[in-house]
């Protein structure tokens, strides 16, 4: 396992990281980007971070909100090594990390395609990374694509959801970034614990009508889901869309 090293990812501000490229791309994202800026949080939300990668939104929730309670999870070990690290390294307290995919049902032994140099993009569906490879061929050479895709098998354990949400609160925002197991995600969710979730906000590739799936599954949980274009976004950015649905 490669270790997470110190990266600079904007001028004087380092976290742990086990790929500057994906590092600075998830920085810009969030920090610079406005991708979850528009969310509302009250002054102690409880979050779930599904696909906290190396915890730079965990770290994003923590400064608007330091009081937050955070549940974190990724499955993958050396981004939950970085993820670990940043914990320390901001003193961030009240975040629990779970090493572990989240999906329909449990299940051991689950092949996960880990990605070192876009680590972002690791997902249980490779197969369905086609889009993003011409999406990226568009900014970088073929040979560095190639480089990006360069993946491993690892296995992973799948755990349920519902296991983690409590009755003793709502979950004032539920993120999903999880490179294709939205939808599974979201049916770990037993139907008594569905009218906690307050805000869910998914980062989804639109592959196979992705969009459309979750939106209708969402209105199913009782929640209403606008379909946003993140803000970094180019214009011929037609794979990547931002679901925040709210419960009325």
């Amino acid at each position: 396992m490669t270790p997470p090293k110190l990266t600079e990812v904007a001028e004087g501000f380092s976290v742990h990281a086990v790929s500057a490229l994906d590092a600075r791309f998830l920085y810009r994202e969030m920090f610079e980007g406005g991708t979850y800026a528009g969310i509302s949080l009250p002054d102690e939300p409880f979050v779930i971070d599904v696909g906290a990668n190396i915890g730079l939104f965990t770290l994003f929730v923590k400064r608007r909100r330091p009081k937050a309670r955070i549940v974190a999870f990724e499955p993958l070990p050396e981004l939950v090594a970085a993820l670990h690290a940043n914990v320390a390294e901001f003193g961030l307290h009240d975040v629990s990390v779970h090493e572990t995919a989240l999906g329909s049902e449990e299940a051991a032994g689950v092949s996960f395609r880990y990605y070192p140099l876009l680590p972002s993009s690791s997902t249980l569906y490779p197969q369905d990374q086609g889009q993003l490879r011409e999406l990226l061929a568009r900014s970088f050479p073929p040979r560095v694509v190639e480089r990006m895709f360069q993946g491993r098998e690892i296995t992973v354990t799948v755990d349920r959801l519902s296991r983690y949400i409590g009755t003793d609160r709502p979950v004032d925002l539920l993120k999903i970034d999880a490179v294709g197991s939205e939808l599974e995600i979201l049916r770990g969710v037993d139907a008594d614990l569905r009218p906690l979730l307050r805000n869910v906000v998914i980062d989804v590739q639109d592959v196979h009508g992705r969009v459309d799936e979750l939106c209708l599954y969402l209105r199913e949980m009782g929640l209403e889901p606008s379909v946003l274009k993140p803000p970094m976004a180019d214009g011929e950015d037609t794979l990547n869309h931002l679901i925040h649905a709210v419960r009325p």
